[in-house]
C-alpha cells in the first residue's frame, strides 16, 4: 500500500494513481487543521469514498489521523483530549462503513510532558477508545514518532498491554524505530502478534531522502522478522517522493517486492 502523500496526490486522484502504479491499497492521512473539511466528515463524503475504492479496485487499507499532533492524548487540556477522542470515535465509525481495517495514530507528546505523566494519559484515554474499536472491529494501531515519550517496541508493548484489548496494536514503522534508536529486528519479535499493520520506509542516518534500498535500514531482516512472527498485513510505504513521486513509488515497490520474493520461507 502507499499514502496519498507519498504520490503528492489527494483523495480524489490516490486511487486510479496506486492502481497504475501496481499498488493493492491505500493509506488516507487526516491532519488537524483541516481533518472537518475531508470527505471522511463532508455530508456524502464516506459514500465517495467507497464508490472511488470499489470503482478502482484499490481498498482503503488504513487511516493515519495526523491530528493527533494536534489534539493529543498527552494534553492536560481536557477538551484538546476530548477533540482527539471524538476525532477517533468518528473515524471508527467511518472505518466500519468503508470496510477499513486500521486506524493509525502516532503517540505524539508534542508539549513535552514528562514520560510517567504521558504515558498515564495515553493509557488512560486509549483505553476509553478501544471498546468502540472493537465492537466495531477495528483496529487502532499505535505508531512510535518522534518528540514522544515512546521509542522502543518494549515501550510501546507497554502501552498496548496497559490498554489490555485485542483490538490495540502497534503500528510498526521500521525506519521509525531505527532512527529513534531502537533496533526494529528487535522490536519486530519484542511485539510479535500486536502488529496490527506495517510502515515501510528506509531513511538514510543523515537523514538525506533516498530510494528504499538506499539506506540504512535492514529491511531485508526486518521483512524476514515479519515472517518470523507471522505476519501478514499490508506493508504501507511512508517514502520520500523524490523529484517524480510516480517513478519513485514504481521503483521502490519494485525493490520491496524484489526483497518479499528472496525471503526463506518454509
Amino acid at each position: 500500500g502507499i499514502l496519498e502523500d507519498v504520490l503528492k496526490t489527494d483523495w480524489v486522484d490516490v486511487f486510479p494513481l496506486a492502481k497504475g502504479l501496481g499498488y493493492d491499497g491505500v493509506e488516507l492521512g487526516i491532519r488537524g487543521d483541516d481533518y472537518r473539511n475531508t470527505e471522511l466528515w463532508a455530508k456524502g463524503g464516506i459514500d465517495t469514498l467507497a464508490r472511488r475504492s470499489e470503482e478502482s479496485g484499490i481498498p482503503i487499507f488504513s487511516i493515519c489521523l495526523h491530528t493527533f499532533w494536534k489534539y493529543t492524548f498527552a494534553d492536560p487540556d481536557v477538551a484538546n483530549r476530548s477533540t482527539a477522542k471524538q476525532i477517533v470515535f468518528h473515524t471508527i465509525k467511518a472505518c466500519k462503513t468503508l470496510g477499513v481495517r486500521t486506524i493509525l495514530i502516532p503517540v505524539t507528546n508534542p508539549l513535552g510532558l514528562s514520560a510517567k505523566e504521558a504515558a498515564h494519559r495515553w493509557a488512560y484515554e486509549t483505553r476509553g477508545i478501544a471498546a468502540d474499536a472493537a465492537k466495531q472491529e477495528v483496529y487502532i494501531g499505535l505508531e512510535c514518532v518522534g518528540r514522544s515519550h515512546v521509542i522502543t517496541g518494549e515501550q510501546i508493548l507497554r502501552l498496548i498491554e496497559s490498554v489490555d484489548n485485542p483490538f490495540v496494536g502497534a503500528y510498526f514503522d521500521v525506519g521509525n524505530a531505527k532512527m529513534l534508536g531502537s533496533d526494529p529486528i528487535a522490536d519486530i519479535h519484542t511485539l510479535k502478534d500486536r502488529i496490527a499493520q506495517v510502515h515501510i520506509k528506509d531513511p538514510r542516518k543523515d537523514r538525506t531522502p533516498c530510494y528504499v534500498g538506499e539506506g540504512d535500514i535492514d529491511l531485508a531482516g526486518c521483512l524476514n522478522a515479519l515472517v518470523e512472527v507471522d505476519y501478514s498485513g499490508p506493508l504501507v510505504f511512508e517514502t520520500p517522493a523524490l523529484d517524480d513521486p510516480g517513478e519513485t513509488a514504481t521503483r521502490n515497490l519494485k525493490t520491496l517486492k524484489g526483497m518479499v520474493d528472496a525471503i526463506d520461507t518454509p
